[in-house]
């Protein structure tokens, strides 16, 4: 497991919990909450402006929350992350302040957008921005 990696994307899986489950448990979203998830064909895509590295997978979790999915965790599922060289993005965002600018200009627009179509419900997301 790669959850001591990036605690905060993997914190609401509840590993220690997963190792002894026996039946489906459900987890609330939290803030920068990044899981691997199997949804229908249907769902929201991924966001277009996160290409590259970062905030991928975050957003398509805030979205998918803010639809009211429910985030339900298998006992005896799991997938496995192969490891592989650092990409070419996650080596621009550390090393050029400009990509973590126009990253956290698209997070902020990203937000706005959040705000303006789900309402008072995307506050959340908002105030958890700030609070991290």
């Amino acid at each position: 497991l790669r959850y001591h990696v990036w605690t905060k994307g993997h914190a609401p899986t509840n590993f220690a919990k997963w190792r002894t489950a026996t039946t489906p448990y459900r987890v609330e979203w939290e803030a920068d909450f990044e899981p691997y998830v199997v949804v229908r064909k249907d769902c929201p895509e991924y966001d277009r402006r996160f290409v590259g590295f970062g905030w991928n997978k975050v957003a398509h979790i805030m979205e998918l929350d803010a639809q009211e999915y429910e985030f339900t965790v298998l006992p005896n599922a799991y997938m496995i992350h192969m490891p592989h060289a650092p990409s070419f993005d996650i080596t621009k965002f550390r090393s050029n302040k400009q990509y973590r600018i126009c990253l956290k200009t698209l997070k902020e627009e990203f937000q706005q957008d959040m705000s303006r179509h789900y309402g008072f419900a995307a506050l959340k997301y908002l105030t958890a921005e700030n609070n991290s």
